[in-house]
């Protein structure tokens, strides 16, 4: 990270505006058309217009890997999922070999700019699989995300808890691989479905159609409204999801949604921006602001923008306090001057 950037740097420049060309940021995101990649993109233009700082961003990137980037200051701007905070100021998971010590700091170092729902995960397969529920993925080889990504985490979960227990390995094959070969893998039947986390619309999808019929599979309503599944789905990063099945009618007559009723039931990644929390204030407040005046033209721009909750901070759509997660301070500043409130145990 470039020392211009910490605050014990900020006499470096007078203003943010006045040096924006001199300011060269990085930035990570996950799979290609999803909220990070969009957010990431549309935050490098707006900083770009309002001559605050260069952005580059690379997309197809695993956020657990680019989370610690961050949190060392080798990596700006990373889009995160908060449940992979949480892991990480544990130690556990994909953090595991941090261990508990190393992991909490390195996640006490991390803060956050803007919030957004990553996506609701989803099973597609082809029509023609006869996969038309989670149970019938035993036996068959499943795609679920990234090696050691935050969306193979809750890919495992979300199969163990909808299926009636399958775990990979024992009651099916997972099979992981960087966001860039996913849509490749399912498209030349080298897995039978794939559990993934999806947008509404969903970039992907579409591509899969060109292809063939699809299923769109939700959860249970059984399972979904059980004991089990409500304790995961209000888990530290998680938010429970409950739309019509009629919102994704919008694929056409090829994607058969597959429901016990008229509604999608699934869980979503909550998460948002991330960046180290000695980045200079006043410049994290120049990019936060001009995201949030900026979002009336994201909503324009992505039809997805409003249902993955950009624009908001209450807590009840990101469960901030249960995750540990904390706003960067030039970032509760621009929020709070744009009139929104955020709440205490976000606040650093």
């Amino acid at each position: 990270m470039k020392r211009i950037l910490f605050a014990g740097a900020a006499a470096l420049f007078f203003s943010v505006t006045a040096q924006a060309q001199n300011i060269t940021l990085t930035s990570a995101a996950a799979q290609p058309g999803g909220a990070s990649d969009i957010s990431a993109k549309f935050l490098a233009e707006v900083a770009a217009a309002n001559k605050i700082a260069t952005i580059q961003v690379q997309v197809g990137q695993v956020l657990t890997k680019t989370m610690v980037q961050v949190a060392q200051g080798k990596t700006d701007i990373t889009a995160s999922a908060f449940i992979l905070n949480f892991l990480m100021s544990r130690g556990l998971g994909p953090y595991s070999g941090l261990g508990k010590e190393k992991g909490k700091a390195l996640a006490a170092n991390l803060q956050l700019l803007f919030p957004f729902h990553l996506a609701h995960f989803a099973l597609v397969s082809f029509q023609t699989s006869g996969i038309d529920s989670y149970a019938k993925l035993k036996g068959k080889t499943v795609h679920n995300g990234p090696p050691r990504g935050g969306a193979l985490v809750t890919a495992r979960n979300v199969i163990r808890l909808s299926s009636g227990g399958l775990a990979e390995g024992k009651g099916y094959v997972g099979k992981q691989i960087a966001w860039g070969q996913a849509n490749s893998i399912f498209l030349n039947r080298s897995v039978d479905a794939t559990v993934r986390p999806a947008t509404n619309p969903a970039s992907w999808i579409p591509i899969f159609l060109a292809a063939g019929k699809i299923n769109i599979v939700s959860v249970p309503k059984k399972l979904f409204e059980g004991k089990a599944w409500t304790k995961y789905s209000n888990a530290p990063g998680n938010v429970p999801v409950l739309f019509p099945t009629k919102e994704l009618n919008h694929y056409g007559a090829n994607a058969r949604v597959i429901s016990d009723d008229d509604m999608f039931r699934s869980v979503a990644n909550a998460g948002g921006a991330m960046v180290h929390k000695k980045m200079d204030k006043k410049l994290v407040k120049s990019l936060t602001a001009a995201f949030i005046k900026g979002t009336p033209d994201l909503y324009r721009k992505t039809a997805f923008a409003r249902t993955s909750q950009f624009g908001h901070v209450d807590n009840k759509h990101f469960n901030y306090c249960k995750a540990g997660i904390k706003f960067h301070p030039g970032a509760v500043e621009a929020w709070e001057e744009a009139g929104h409130k955020i709440v205490d145990c976000a606040k650093p």
